[in-house]
């Protein structure tokens, strides 16, 4: 019991003896403000010790039957309900800090949940690109995905890309936007027919024209870097026309990311 609960008693007691009930105006305002919050479901649940406190010294300032002692009823029973309605709002503060939290946790979760969803939509879209890249005959290689453009796709002993080079330009156009951190080594290649000259000149201008290719549709020219190694590396033999056509390529090798084309030159 609290040092409000004993002055109440205390003057409880003092005008027990009195005979006639007395009403000042501060009592009848300290009145009727417990009166408007005794009924208030949010003091009762914010505040049930204080609202109790208020109820025994209203209880008792019914009774008070001098004005000195009205007064101090009045006092006493303006304290308690200010400090129920002050337990009432520092409650209702919290819940409205609970909610908030909720709610920006979920705001949170959402915005997760809207993230991994657009990762698994872009992961989706990067595995159909590299699909589309693989129908094309590209391979994974320890250089990176390796895209081969054979001769069929030259003008012959020239570097003009054929239309039919178009399909592949385009997919790989794609790929390299869909992933603007990957560079790539364009390395052109040749049969032995002809002069160790003739052929590094061939196939560093088909190259070129690859890269030029890519360039022309958005690609920064940083991150291609195009090469011709003429007849040096060979995939197959030159004794026959299937093998040399085989040899005359041009490869497109799609780097790892943070790679450096410098670091994967043959």
């Amino acid at each position: 019991m609290n040092k409000i609960i004993y002055a109440a008693m205390a003057l409880f007691i003092i005008v027990g003896c009195s005979s006639k009930p007395i009403v000042t105006p501060a009592l009848k305002n300290a009145q009727n403000a417990y009166e408007s919050i005794r009924n208030d479901p949010s003091i009762s649940q914010s505040a049930p010790l204080a609202l109790f406190q208020a109820e025994k010294i209203y209880d008792l300032s019914l009774k008070v039957k001098d004005k000195k002692e009205a007064d101090h009823a009045a006092y006493l029973l303006d304290r308690e309900v200010e400090v129920a309605k002050q337990s009432a709002r520092k409650q209702h503060l919290k819940n409205q800090i609970e909610k908030l939290k909720s709610a920006k946790q979920k705001a949170l979760l959402d915005q997760k949940e809207t993230q991994l969803l657009l990762l698994k939509k872009e992961m989706k879209q990067a595995k159909e690109k590299l699909k589309e890249l693989q129908e094309l005959n590209a391979k994974q290689t320890n250089r990176g995905l390796v895209l081969t453009l054979g001769d069929v796709l030259f003008e012959s002993s020239k570097a003009n890309l054929l239309p039919g080079s178009k399909r592949a330009i385009d997919k790989l156009v794609e790929f390299l936007n869909d992933n603007p951190q990957r560079k790539v080594l364009i390395e052109g290649h040749t049969d032995n027919v002809g002069s160790a000259t003739y052929n590094i000149d061939l196939s560093l201008r088909r190259a070129q024209s690859v890269k030029d290719a890519l360039v022309a549709q958005g690609i920064d020219e940083n991150r291609v870097t195009a090469l011709g190694y003429g007849e040096m590396y060979p995939v197959a033999p030159n004794s026959d026309a299937a093998g040399r056509q085989r040899n005359r390529r041009v490869e497109i090798v799609i780097l790892e990311k943070g790679v450096d084309p410098e670091n994967m030159h043959r």
